[in-house]
């Protein structure tokens, strides 16, 4: 028997195809439930891990530009729980959502209240950034700690996915215990899936409508739907 030895078991190019596939399996409207999150969540910590899908697209000289929910002048850090929305589910596409503490209208804070209640869009404009910076762009929020999508991504693929990342047990307990607050206190009404997840989704879905990963797909020759 002969056996034939290639440098790689299956080239990146096509592991960054399969991915991207799940992406859009996980994202269909009658898929988005935990179990699609969740194998989003590991589809989406390939590509970002070691910039798999930005290095792939490089290779083939395609630009990533993403648009992104634009918080920008709004006050998250104020809010008690913050979740970026923009994106579609059940038929309509989610909102943004900001709670804020509430004074009593004799308070000294109200204005401020009411000032960060103006300044909070549940339709925020989008702008589109590069792969990498949406990445970072805010997604969920909790006490004024926000977290963007790339510690998302790593949240639920390590919590749920066995995707382990973090080299700090006390800085993921930390994530975990946010995560974890955000999760079981604020979910879809009428529906119970979590909004972790959900914002998972959601960044699933502004992925995939980018025009560079639709013409990369395209070069990739996806077999999704096919």
């Amino acid at each position: 028997m002969e056996f034939f030895l290639k440098d790689v078991l299956i080239e990146r190019h096509q592991v960054v195809r399969i991915h991207l596939d799940q992406l859009e399996r996980s994202t269909a409207p009658t898929a988005p439930r935990e179990d699609e999150a969740i194998y989003a969540s590991i589809a989406l910590r390939f590509l970002m891990d070691d910039n798999a899908l930005g290095a792939v697209a490089h290779e083939l000289g395609i630009v990533i530009e993403v648009d992104v929910p634009d918080f920008t002048g709004t006050p998250l850090a104020q809010a008690i729980v913050f979740a970026a929305g923009g994106y579609p589910y059940d038929g309509h596409v989610t909102e943004a959502y900001y709670a804020y503490r509430a004074p009593g209208p004799e308070s000294p804070h109200r204005r401020q209240f009411e000032e960060n209640v103006k300044a909070s869009p549940r339709s925020p404009p989008v702008r589109p950034l590069k792969y990498t910076k949406f990445l970072k762009t805010p997604c969920l929020g909790l006490a004024g700690e926000i977290v963007d999508r790339s510690t998302l991504i790593r949240y639920v693929a390590n919590r749920c996915g066995g995707a382990h990342y973090h080299s700090s047990r006390t800085r993921f307990d930390a994530i975990e215990n946010s995560m974890t607050d955000i999760g079981n206190g604020l979910r879809v009404r009428g529906d119970g899936m979590s909004v972790v997840f959900m914002e998972t989704l959601g960044t699933s879905w502004f992925l995939l409508q980018s025009p560079g990963v639709s013409a990369l797909r395209n070069a990739l020759g996806s077999n999704c739907g096919r």
